[in-house]
């Protein structure tokens, strides 16, 4: 009978033995888990703090596209009414040749100047274009992110209330 009782002894021990190192290993597991999705939210972080940056950045850099984009703007309203100006002259001086070749090499300096500005308009318009559209995917991309922060700190709570 004592070795029945030792036996069964042994066989409680093995077994706790068992259950802890099978604890121990799931708990393991579990911690291991946890610090995974702490990284991954603080990476998430991360990204987000570098995503809103980016369209602050962004932003602050349509703002001068803006302002040199008015000022261009302004330019080229100038230059067209200078062009006008130069057109009234040409039509109420018709004097000597010398001056109609003067005020004719003064028109296409402004109409050069003119394409120049057009040009310059077209490229600031375009570079504000790609500066919004920029903006709009960083933003994008700082939405997405902040969701997959949530995620994966809903995830963690889960695994926390599942303890």
């Amino acid at each position: 009978m004592k070795k029945g009782i030792l036996f069964i002894l042994f066989l409680v021990a093995a077994g706790s033995i068992a259950l802890v190192v099978k604890f121990n290993k799931e708990n393991s597991d579990v911690t291991r888990t946890l610090e995974e999705e702490r990284y991954s939210r603080m990476t998430a972080e991360q990204e987000l703090q570098k995503g809103e940056y980016r369209v602050k950045k962004l932003e602050a850099e349509l703002q001068t596209t803006q302002v040199k984009l008015s000022h261009i703007q302004e330019t080229l309203d100038k230059t067209r009414a200078e062009n006008g100006s130069l057109k009234s002259n040409l039509e109420s001086m018709q004097q000597g040749q010398s001056q109609e070749e003067d005020l004719r090499k003064d028109l296409q300096q402004v109409k050069g100047m003119k394409a120049d500005l057009e040009q310059k308009l077209s490229d600031a318009q375009e570079a504000a274009r790609k500066a919004l559209e920029d903006a709009q995917q960083a933003k994008e991309r700082a939405v997405a992110a902040e969701r997959k922060a949530a995620q994966q700190q809903a995830a963690a709570a889960s695994l926390a209330g599942n303890k």
